[in-house]
This record gives C-alpha cells, sequence and structure tokens, in this order.
C-alpha cells in the first residue's frame, strides 16, 4: 500500500468501502463494474458463484472497494434465483451497499432477486439494531438509450414489448411496467416516482418517498430521462435516511409521519435495483468524500519536444506548470519549490489536477551548465519531490517523470527498488508503479525527454489520473 491517496472521484470515499453488486449475468456486471472502477473504486469481478469464489466472498470485498459477483441468474428458475441471491447476500456480511445488477431491458429474474437481496439484508441489518431495508429502482441508462417514463422502461424510445425482446427466445418482454416485472414470482409493495415529480425537484421527490413508505411501499422505483435525474433520485432518499437517524421520535417537522412508520429508532437503509448508474449514484450519495490528490510532474529535459509539450499544457487550467530555476546559481531551490507547491495546491483546492516542475519552460529558460551543475539539478529534483510527496498538502496521486536522470534520481531518493511495469502509453513512454521505498504502489509514468510530440504530456498526466483513480486508496 502506497502512503499517498489516489485521486478519485471526489463523491466516494478516502477510505475503502465494502460495495457488493449481485449481478445477473457475466457481461452486464462487467459493464456495472467498470462504471464503479472509472469513478476511482478498486473494483473486481468474481465470474462464479460456486466453492471456494463463495466461501471467499467476505475476504474479497476487504482487499477491494467493490465486488461484482456473477450469480448467473437471469434464466434460472425463479426460486432457485432467489436462493442464490439470499446466500450471497449473507456470506458478504456487512457491506455500505448491497446493488441487484439487472438487464437494461429488465429481462430475467428482476423480482426475486431484489426481494431476496431486500430479505436478506433486512435480517442482516436487524442483527445491529432496528432497521428498514428499502429498494430503489432506477432502471433508467441513459447513455445507453434506455429511459424511464411514467413507469415504463423504454429502449431507444420504443417500449420494451415493440422492440425484438417481445420474441427473446428466454425471456419474452410482454410488458415495459417496471412494477409488474418487479412483482412477478414476488410479494413486493412497490410505488413509483412519476417523471413530473423528478422535474419538480428534490422537495416533491422527498415528499413522495415519504408517502410511499407510510403507505407500506419496500420497493421505490422512479423515472429518469438523464444522469442527472439519477443523481438527484439518489441523494434525494440518501439524505432523508440522514434525517431519519438525525430526528429523534416524536419530533414535530416533515420527518413526523415517516417516523410514525418506523419502530422507535429504526434505520432507513437502501439496496439498489439497477443496471448500474443507479447503483453509483447510490454509492456517491451514500459515501463519504474523500480528498482529490494530484499528479506531480518533474521535467528536467530542456528539449524542443518537452518544450512544446509543456507549452501544450498551458491549455488546461488544471494544469499548473511551475519553474524550478530562478537563482544565479541555475540550480532549483528545494524549500522554495516546495513552498510554491503547498501554494498552488492550497489556492486552488479540488481544481489543480496536475503540478509540473520544470527546469526548463520556454527558450528564454535555456542556460549554459557545468558538468558539477548538471549533476546537482538532478538531486535537487528529486528532494524536492520527496519532499512534496511526504508532505499531508498536497496528497500526490501520481507521479510523472521526464528526462533519464531525473527519474533516476526521483526513484533513488524515495527508496524505491523499481518499477512495476503495466503499459506503455507510447514507444518509450512507459506507465507502471513505484515497488518499494515510502511511495510504493504509486502510479509512475516515465518518459525520454525526445519522446513523443506536443500532446504526449497531456496524454501521459491522463493515464496517470485512470491509474490513480483505479488504485487502492
Amino acid at each position: 500500500m502506497s502512503q499517498q491517496n489516489s485521486a478519485a472521484d471526489p463523491g466516494l470515499p478516502q477510505s475503502g468501502p465494502r460495495i457488493l453488486i449481485l449481478a445477473d449475468d457475466l457481461t452486464g456486471g462487467n459493464a456495472c463494474g467498470a462504471l464503479f472502477a472509472e469513478a476511482g473504486l478498486r473494483t473486481m469481478t468474481i465470474t462464479g458463484t460456486g466453492g471456494s469464489d463463495s466461501v471467499s466472498l467476505d475476504g474479497m470485498l476487504d482487499d477491494y472497494d467493490t465486488v461484482v459477483v456473477n450469480a448467473n441468474s437471469r434464466h434460472m428458475d425463479p426460486a432457485e434465483a432467489a436462493s442464490l441471491t439470499d446466500a450471497l447476500v449473507r456470506i458478504a456480511g456487512p457491506v455500505d451497499l448491497v446493488s441487484c445488477r439487472i438487464d437494461t431491458t429488465l429481462r430475467g429474474n428482476v423480482g426475486p432477486t431484489a426481494e431476496a437481496a431486500l430479505r436478506a439484508r433486512q435480517s442482516l441489518a436487524s442483527e445491529s439494531g432496528p432497521s428498514r431495508v428499502m429498494g430503489l429502482c432506477l432502471p433508467a441508462f441513459p447513455s445507453s438509450g434506455r429511459v424511464t417514463v411514467g413507469g415504463r422502461q423504454l429502449l431507444n424510445g420504443q417500449l420494451l414489448e415493440h422492440t425484438e425482446l417481445a420474441h427473446d427466445v428466454r425471456s419474452p418482454m410482454t410488458t415495459s411496467v417496471v412494477e409488474d416485472i418487479l412483482r412477478l414470482n414476488t410479494d413486493l409493495k412497490c410505488h413509483t416516482i412519476e417523471l413530473s415529480t423528478v422535474l419538480d425537484g428534490k422537495h416533491a421527490i422527498r415528499a413522495d418517498v415519504v408517502s410511499a413508505i407510510a403507505a407500506g411501499a419496500e420497493v421505490i422505483v422512479a423515472d429518469a430521462m438523464t444522469n442527472e435525474h439519477i443523481n438527484l433520485i439518489a441523494a434525494t432518499v440518501v439524505d432523508l435516511s440522514r434525517e431519519v437517524a438525525s430526528t429523534p421520535a416524536g419530533a414535530p417537522g416533515e420527518n413526523a409521519r415517516l417516523h410514525a412508520n418506523l419502530r422507535h429508532g429504526e434505520r432507513l437503509e437502501w439496496v439498489s435495483i439497477d443496471p448500474g448508474p443507479g447503483s453509483l449514484a447510490l454509492a456517491r450519495a451514500l459515501l463519504p468524500a474523500r480528498e482529490t490528490g494530484i499528479i506531480l510532474g518533474v521535467s528536467g529535459s530542456a528539449t524542443e519536444i518537452t518544450r512544446a509539450q509543456l507549452a501544450k499544457l498551458d491549455d488546461d487550467p488544471t494544469i499548473t506548470v511551475l519553474r524550478t530555476i530562478n537563482d544565479a546559481d541555475a540550480l532549483p531551490d528545494v524549500a522554495a519549490t516546495v513552498e510554491q507547491v503547498r501554494a498552488v495546491a492550497s489556492a486552488q483546492l479540488g481544481s489543480v489536477q496536475a503540478i509540473i516542475l520544470a527546469t526548463v519552460v520556454d527558450a528564454s529558460d535555456l542556460l549554459e551548465l557545468t558538468d558539477e551543475q548538471s549533476e546537482i539539478i538532478p538531486r535537487r529534483l528529486a528532494q524536492t519531490t520527496a519532499e512534496v510527496m511526504a508532505s499531508p498538502v498536497p496528497s500526490v496521486a501520481g507521479l510523472y517523470t521526464t528526462g533519464g536522470d531525473v527519474t533516476a534520481a526521483v526513484l533513488r531518493e524515495v527508496d524505491a527498488i523499481g518499477m512495476e511495469i503495466e503499459a506503455e502509453i507510447i514507444p518509450l513512454a512507459v506507465g507502471g508503479r513505484i515497488v518499494g521505498g515510502t511511495a510504493a504502489g504509486l502510479p509512475i509514468v516515465t518518459k525520454g525527454g525526445l519522446i513523443g510530440d506536443s500532446d504526449t504530456t497531456a496524454l501521459c498526466l491522463d493515464h496517470l489520473q485512470k491509474a490513480a483513480r483505479n488504485g487502492r486508496s
């Protein structure tokens, strides 16, 4: 584990969460997992549900933020699918979020698996005190042409039963009504939040949810046509749960009706039922935010290609390039540069994504150096880098180095054994992670000073951002 904090979605947690996604098939589960990985959570997929895979599920949740289990339950007998779901939830034990990953066109055992997850989660949650576990069904996947309007799922603007899915060999779709699909082979009590309510905003959604819970609903289905709708609904139900937890029973106000339908001290928890975007939105809303780290770049190259690459970064307001040589001795001032980095990171908290330390930014910085100066400069850059990475501000999520002497000096300064190679971004620009030393596990990209074109440094920084998001926090 690196001592560095990884850059990631600021709406996701700093410490490792435990998110269990139960997918009804492998490809859908992988697609759902990819959403969580792209958001900065270390995610793995279990391809089967038998034997040691199930037994070690709890341990995998210790090692990964998100574990996607391919239950392969879409075409099972409904009772068998429910039994498997129940077993997996119980094997996983305490988690922050359980997600039933369903098909985007609602084929298969949508209701039985959702009901089993709710019942199992209810049983486990009640062991730590009174709890009410609700389902939040957000079937929309707007980027894939799936939206929910009037409680009906549409595929590219058409009702499911009006598409070729009506003739699906294993799961022919005869309805698009989400509540009807959830109730098939279950006793679930559902309530749908109409699009008009969603468009009226958070207060309207909240009031509708409170009424539904008071009326005995177990699953809230919600219309959504955009990811913004999905995020708003998820944030609203989570805020409601927090309000309930912090409001004493019997207190006057908007929560009075809800409290009247909950046992004294009962918590309100949620299980997501959706193809992926809804689960991610619920995770973002549920879990505490984490700090965002920066990518630290160190450029000791004076080549024209390097200068062109640094100039190209001027187009990006989230990247700051700092000159490290400003004195008459033509040597970097370690203490002054470290303070500069801290000042930039503090002043632009949340907006700066990368800070690049450069000995030469443009042609006016070119100097005739002595042999002694040429030896000292990489060492000072390395000392600066190590001090910045050891400091809590800024938190460094990844390291970019250009120039062979600088790269070697930096790795020596942080006592690294070497570098685990993961990818070639372009020829002679390599990405991986630091092995050993005080920065072990930190994502790093190294590039020669004469390598690439004007876009290469930006490409390397983008690779680091993605690598940092996929690293452990």
